[in-house]
């Protein structure tokens, strides 16, 4: 399963979206803001609300083995990017800039990340997670599920209806009643 090599944006999306996971199962909604909107995703790549707080996360898929640390430059990034963010929402919530990377920042970019408010999450390594969205639509209850190569996965959302979780296999999704979406790419 492991022959086919990884383009880095694939690699990136998929940390994205193990992210994103992270923190919808700590009781955020997710917004799925840089695989829906590619290059003009404005350095964000999710943002996570929870109750009057919103998260704009950068996430960085790094490789320890190449010992590139995330330079101050990607602190101001997310920084400016959740300014902007709250700026061009109307927002009166707590807006807070994350960067979380699966390697390290610099010692600069710390003590941006520090002067700045942003919060840094280091050394969060991609693990296999259940990745299978298992969904009910809002319309007439049926029960989809979306693999992470399908045309809606980023746009779904999972938790606003009864009944709804991730699957680790398809198996699981379809034991529980769920069949695959119509819109997908194979």
């Amino acid at each position: 399963m492991g022959s086919r090599k990884k383009t880095a944006w694939t690699a990136g999306i998929q940390y994205e979206r193990f992210v994103g996971y992270q923190y919808e199962i700590k009781g955020s909604k997710v917004q799925y803001h840089g695989a829906l909107n590619g290059v003009d995703d404005l350095g964000i790549d999710l943002v996570c609300t929870n109750g009057s707080t919103v998260h704009v996360v950068q996430c960085k898929r790094l490789s320890p083995v190449k010992e590139i640390p995330v330079r101050e430059n990607v602190i101001a990034q997310v920084y400016g990017a959740a300014k902007f963010y709250a700026l061009e929402k109307g927002l009166m919530l707590d807006v807070i800039p994350v960067l979380v990377t699966t390697y390290e920042c610099s010692e600069m970019a710390r003590m941006f990340a520090k002067h700045l408010g942003v919060q840094l999450v280091e050394k969060l390594a991609f693990k296999p997670y259940p990745c299978i969205k298992c969904n009910v639509s809002q319309l007439n209850g049926e029960k989809i599920y979306h693999l992470p190569f399908d045309l809606q996965y980023d746009a779904t959302q999972v938790g606003d209806m009864p009944g709804e979780f991730y699957a680790m296999t398809v198996a699981e999704a379809e034991v529980a009643g769920f069949r695959r979406a119509f819109r997908w790419r194979g």
